[in-house]
């Protein structure tokens, strides 16, 4: 089988092609072939989801090759020096192969590793990157944190995988984290059938809200997640599982929470988060008290 990437490379248009290639994954190929030939354009989405796409693939006993990589693409140098090809193929395909200042490469971190590596590899490299001193991203720090608690406890495969980019002329982060569990829409029905999956992942959202999938789940992670990126920091965050999605964003001085359908099929939970780093400061300023 042979998927051809779309040229915007981002996970919403990854989506459809996973849906019009491999439907709900109801049986797996015994070898695809990612095509990147025309690809003209790379974003965190995009990266992290095909990063997990190909692992889940590779699990399951399929073949995976990547074809059509032009080393003087600038989508496939941005790609190479993010380490995607060091990933998955045990090489990168130039010699002068770097990862950029502004990049924090893309990773395949398990749970039990997650906390060291917020600690000393992500929030360090966005320090240096934005100037912030690292004591004004103690709440960035545990967002991120639970972010992962979340994979732990709803996914089979205890991992998931990251991605993130500073771009410095804006001041501003954007960051994507994925797993290919269950998907939120599966945790959500456990404790609440008949929901639509954008209904079930606004609430998942909600304070409080928990699929009590352990004992351990107080509900606080995700809702934890929105009040810090988007209420305090001004940010946007979305989050797409299954065949639904949410949009949360600050409108003056009130959070808006757009729940939504696409075309195409999400498997396991897929978040992007984007804001000023310049609103560490900020918060810091106002009071730095988390606001709940």
């Amino acid at each position: 089988m042979r998927v051809i990437l779309p040229r915007q490379f981002r996970a919403e248009e990854l989506f459809q092609q996973v849906e019009v290639s491999f439907g709900r994954f109801e049986s797996i190929p015994d070898e695809v072939e990612f095509d990147f030939s025309g690809l003209r354009f790379a974003r965190p989405s995009g990266i992290v989801f095909l990063s997990n796409l190909t692992r889940f693939l590779v699990r399951h006993g399929c073949t995976v090759r990547y074809i059509g990589m032009n080393k003087r693409s600038d989508a496939i140098r941005f790609l190479d020096d993010s380490q995607f090809f060091q990933q998955h193929l045990g090489r990168t395909l130039r010699d002068d192969c770097a990862t950029r200042q502004t990049t924090q490469p893309l990773m395949e971190v398990r749970h039990q590793d997650s906390h060291g590596w917020i600690g000393f590899t992500l929030v360090p490299w966005l320090s240096a990157c934005s100037g912030v001193p690292v004591e004004q991203m103690a709440e960035f720090r545990t967002c991120i944190s639970e972010l992962f608690n979340n994979i732990s406890d709803h996914t089979e495969l205890d991992v998931g995988s990251i991605f993130a980019q500073w771009y410095p002329q804006e001041h501003r982060l954007e960051m994507c984290l994925a797993d290919f569990g269950s998907g939120i829409p599966a945790t959500v029905g456990r404790v609440r059938e008949n929901l639509t999956d954008e209904e079930a992942i606004s609430l998942a959202f909600e304070d409080g809200f928990t699929s009590k999938s352990l004992e351990t789940n107080q509900g606080v992670g995700l809702y934890y997640l929105q009040v810090h990126v988007v209420q305090n920091l001004g940010g946007v965050l979305s989050c797409q599982s299954s065949g639904g999605g949410v949009r949360i964003e600050k409108n003056g001085n009130s959070v808006t929470k757009v729940p939504y359908r696409y075309s195409g099929y999400c498997p396991g939970t897929l978040i992007q988060m984007s804001f000023n780093t310049d609103k560490f400061s900020e918060f810091e300023d106002e009071g730095g008290e988390f606001e709940w």
